[in-house]
C-alpha cells in the first residue's frame, strides 16, 4: 500500500490517469487490510470473556470505564464464542463512545436473554444526540452485528440520555453444574 501511494505520488504531476490508477489500487489494498484486521479482531476471544463468561467480562470493562458504570446481567448460560465476543467488543466500543463523546457521568449497561435473542443494552445521561447516520462508528457496529442477524438500536434525543440496545438471535449453552 505505501509502494502504490509512493508511486501514485511521483507520477502525479505526469500521469494523473497512472496516479488515480494506483490511488484506487491502495484503496482497495486497504480496505481489504482493514477487513483481514477486523475478521482477526473478531477471532480473538479476551482471557476474561473466555473464562468468566459475558457477564464478568462486561463488568471488567465497567470497572476500567472512566465514567462510573453499573451492569446488571441475567444470563442462564453462555452464547457461542463469535457471539459473545461480537457483544463484547460492542459494549466495549459504546462504553468507549460514552466516555469521548456524551459527557456522561454514569453509564448503566444491562444484558439479558429472552425468547433466544441477547440484547445488550447501554444506557448514558451525556447530551445526546449519538446519530448513526453522522459518523461510521455506530455503522460500523450495525454492520458488525449484522453478520450475526442483529440489530443496533439507537435511541439518542438531544439533551440526552442515549440508550443503544444491541440484539443478538442466539441460543444459551447450559450451565456447567458439575465439574465432571
Amino acid at each position: 500500500m505505501g509502494m502504490s501511494l509512493g508511486n501514485a505520488e511521483e507520477v502525479l504531476d505526469n500521469d494523473p490517469a497512472a496516479a488515480r490508477k494506483l490511488l484506487v489500487s491502495a484503496r482497495e489494498a486497504s480496505s481489504k487490510a482493514l477487513d483481514e484486521l477486523r475478521d482477526l479482531v473478531r477471532g480473538i476471544h479476551p482471557p476474561v470473556l473466555a473464562d468468566r463468561g459475558l457477564a464478568d467480562a462486561i463488568r471488567a470493562l465497567a470497572l476500567d470505564s472512566v465514567i462510573d458504570a453499573e451492569v446488571t446481567a441475567t444470563l442462564p448460560g453462555r452464547p457461542a464464542p463469535p457471539v459473545e465476543s461480537a457483544a463484547y467488543f460492542a459494549v466495549s466500543e459504546l462504553l468507549t463512545n460514552a466516555a469521548k463523546h456524551s459527557g456522561a457521568t454514569r453509564i448503566d449497561v444491562s444484558l439479558d436473554h429472552q425468547d433466544s435473542v441477547l440484547t445488550c443494552t447501554v444506557t448514558d445521561n451525556g447530551r445526546g444526540g449519538a446519530d448513526p447516520s453522522a459518523g461510521t462508528g455506530l455503522r460500523g457496529l450495525q454492520r458488525r452485528l449484522a453478520a450475526f442477524d442483529g440489530t443496533v438500536t439507537v435511541h439518542s434525543p438531544t439533551g440526552g440520555p442515549t440508550q443503544v440496545s444491541l440484539e443478538i438471535p442466539c441460543v444459551l449453552s447450559l450451565p456447567k453444574t458439575s465439574s465432571s
